[in-house]
């Protein structure tokens, strides 16, 4: 059962549907399970990093990782059903800093497993493209966060900005930059933003030219 669950293909269908339902969502409550689906995901990378391999996830670090990712959980539901508004921002701050750490780390164990490894399969190929998948994600909570508090961090196109809620903006805006496409629509007008963009756009090129390079050489020569 444990090896359907950690299947690098259910993986990457729950990372891949999770974007896009965070794109397209227009209500708190598709929100939050957009926000389960992702949470759910980086539980079952969680459990496949300690099951199949120990050196890198222990005991420990699992239950740390479960244990954020369910107070996550009830931060964000707090945050989006407002059952405490004057403590809306700081469950929006707390929810936005757990949620990058969490995935965070989960990317970078990610990413020392596929260096590691010597030789490449599918599931390795799958599993780079869902560590990919993830730099756009983690950038995605930073902007979210970021626009809620300061939503004049961002230029919107004026039709954009009354079509689509912050969420659909944020992540939309994080793919964009990460695949360095820039369509114009948003953009940074913030400098610490700007700063942010720039460095997603880095971290994307970095990754495919080192990292997946590395792996499609590994899997040709095996060929």
């Amino acid at each position: 059962m444990l090896d359907i669950l950690t299947n690098s293909y259910l993986i990457l269908f729950l990372t891949v549907i999770s974007i896009v339902i965070a794109i397209v969502s227009e209500t708190t409550v598709q929100l939050l399970c957009t926000n389960l689906l992702f949470l759910l995901t980086m539980a079952l990378i969680s459990l496949r990093g300690f099951y199949k391999h120990h050196h890198i996830y222990s005991n420990r670090s699992v239950f740390i990782l479960l244990s954020l990712i369910f107070t996550v959980l009830i931060s964000d539901f707090f945050l989006y059903f407002s059952l405490f508004p004057h403590l809306k921002q700081l469950f929006l701050i707390y929810a936005g800093l757990i949620k990058i750490s969490v995935f965070g780390y989960g990317w970078l164990t990610t990413i020392k497993i596929l260096a590691r490894r010597p030789t490449v399969t599918n599931q390795t190929i799958v599993s780079a493209i869902t560590a990919y998948l993830f730099i756009g994600i983690i950038w995605s909570f930073i902007y979210y966060t970021i626009w809620e508090i300061n939503p004049q961090a961002f230029h919107i196109d004026v039709s954009r900005e009354y079509e689509l809620k912050p969420w659909n903006l944020a992540m939309y805006f994080s793919l964009i930059t990460l695949t360095t496409v820039g369509y114009g629509d948003i953009f940074p007008t913030g400098k610490w933003v700007m700063v942010l963009s720039n460095f997603e756009a880095m971290v994307g090129a970095i990754y495919l030219t080192v990292i997946v390079a590395r792996l499609v050489s590994l899997y040709s020569a095996s060929d």
